[in-house]
């Protein structure tokens, strides 16, 4: 069997702001949009492979790791392993409406990746409501030896989240 991946990242915000000044009304509407493809393979602007959870729930004050060179999932009928050698891109959904909690990313207590987030221990906040998604299309970050570990924890309150992270299988 074949498998083949194709995959799309895009970013886009947009505004329209408005300001009297004085008998005038002056506005801005713009948008901001970045979009990438990324064909089935290896190299520059490729991936070829995925992993996501839905509805994934955490209590306060719990955290998963996921081991990115192990990552296990159900996929048509089959337990499989997905053992990455990059990550192309990462998307976190905060699917809470509201309250005081939030997600935290990173922070691993060993083989920490931290690739994108700069140095060991660093970590990003995700707001109840909100989207994070770090993404590197052309070269990836690398996932190796000592870097595996991505941590998400619920700091708070419960949260429910969405994750997908796409890259390079380390077979591929």
């Amino acid at each position: 069997m074949t498998t083949t991946l194709r995959s799309t990242l895009q970013a886009q915000l947009g505004w329209t702001w408005r300001d009297a000044v004085g008998a005038n009304v002056v506005a801005n509407t713009n948008r901001l949009q970045w979009s990438q493809d990324l064909e089935n393979g290896v190299g520059t602007n490729q991936a070829d492979a995925v992993w996501d959870v839905v509805d994934q729930s955490l209590s306060a004050g719990t955290s998963i790791t996921l081991s990115l060179d192990g990552l296990v999932r159900n996929l048509f009928g089959d337990a499989i392993t997905i053992a990455l050698a990059k990550v192309k891109a990462l998307l976190v959904v905060n699917k809470n409406a509201s309250g005081s909690g939030y997600l935290l990313l990173g922070g691993a207590a060993s083989d920490e990746w931290h690739a994108p987030l700069g140095a060991s221990g660093d970590c990003v906040k995700i707001m109840p409501g909100a989207a994070l998604m770090l993404a590197c299309p052309q070269s990836g970050w690398d996932v190796a030896a000592g870097a595996t570990e991505l941590k998400l924890a619920a700091v708070g309150d419960d949260a429910t989240f969405d994750i997908t992270i796409l890259g390079v299988a380390a077979s591929g």
